[in-house]
């Protein structure tokens, strides 16, 4: 686990960039919007809530617009980047943050089963990220790249009882970028994720009092922005320059965000996989994962193209995880 530290001078690098976020009105969204504007970037943010959303953008300044999007809809996160490109000319940065909690657990004895439950959490915070990230990376690829900021969350890689479907979803979020990443970043295009702990919102609200008996850490939606505007910014200093703590290239990477401080977490997940796996698995699964890779690989049975011959010298290593520290 390695301590990334905002860098003052890169986040700065966000003036006149282009930000287009989703769930924006309230909580870590909102505090994005803001800090985001405080560095002179140009934000186009979508949500439901319409009241909070207009408020926000009319406080903040022709710099920041607002527009409904309910992020489930493909209609209107297309419609939610058309306008941003329509206001500002393109799209620099895409945060894929609009998230629900449904605190009703549908795993419970006592739950009806025999009654469909709601997907709510499976459509907002996994299947929204997905058409963010979708329809993102094509005004990305206008500009030659850009960056991806997905919002998981703990329950993203811990367990976390009677929240089943609402942990499913945020697996899925990282799930997704461990899929893209690689592929993404061949068009200069990165793609993170933000894993926030306790977060002091709406959706905490049940357990804040015995949180805090506890003496537990807790974040500050600010704390999670944060961490939005070093994923944002990580890649855009000069060569060599970066976040305290960041190895770069930035993107594959997951932040832990605990007590207000930001963590990566995924490289030293990579790099010691040997050990968690065992060295004979490893070498074995890199090995299959090159000839995955390989660009004349293709799952399409019908393309009838032949796979990559890889040989054991041909090992695929991740160039943006082969020189992670502890």
């Amino acid at each position: 686990m390695t301590h990334i530290v905002l860098n003052q001078d890169l986040a700065k690098t966000l003036k006149d960039r282009v930000i287009v976020l989703t769930g924006g009105s309230t909580g870590i969204g909102r505090a994005a919007v803001e800090l985001f504007h405080s560095y002179g970037a140009k934000v186009m943010f979508g949500d439901v809530n319409d009241e909070l959303g207009k408020g926000l953008a009319t406080q903040l300044g022709s710099s920041v617009e607002y527009r409904h999007c309910n992020a489930t809809s493909y209609a209107d996160q297309l419609a939610l980047f058309a306008e941003a490109e329509k206001a500002f000319g393109k799209v620099d940065v895409v945060c894929a943050n609009a998230g629900v909690g449904v605190h009703a657990d549908i795993f419970a004895p006592d739950a009806d089963w025999q009654t469909e439950p709601s997907m709510i959490e499976i459509d907002v915070n996994l299947k929204g990220v997905l058409f963010s990230a979708r329809i993102g990376m094509g005004y990305l690829r206008k500009n030659g790249g850009g960056d991806l900021i997905l919002t998981s969350s703990i329950a993203g890689w811990k367990e976390c009882s009677h929240l089943v479907t609402y942990t499913a979803s945020k697996h899925g979020v990282i799930g997704f970028m461990r899929g893209l990443y690689q592929q993404a970043w061949e068009e200069k295009i990165t793609v993170n994720v933000l894993c926030p702990w306790m977060t002091k919102t709406r959706m905490v609200l049940g357990i804040e009092v015995g949180w805090r008996k506890l003496g537990l850490p807790e974040n500050e939606a600010i704390d999670v922005a944060r961490a939005m505007v070093i994923c944002a910014s990580a890649n855009r200093g000069p060569a060599g320059q970066s976040h305290g703590g960041a190895v770069s290239p930035f993107t594959g990477k997951i932040l832990h965000i605990a007590g207000g401080e930001a963590y990566e977490i995924e490289d030293n997940i990579q790099r010691l996989e040997p050990q968690w796996l065992g060295e004979s698995n490893s070498a074995v699964l890199a090995k299959g994962q090159a000839f995955l890779a390989d660009p004349h690989t293709s799952w399409d049975a019908d393309a009838q193209k032949t796979g990559a011959q890889v040989g054991t010298q041909e090992v695929f290593v991740s160039p943006v995880h082969a020189t992670a520290t502890a």
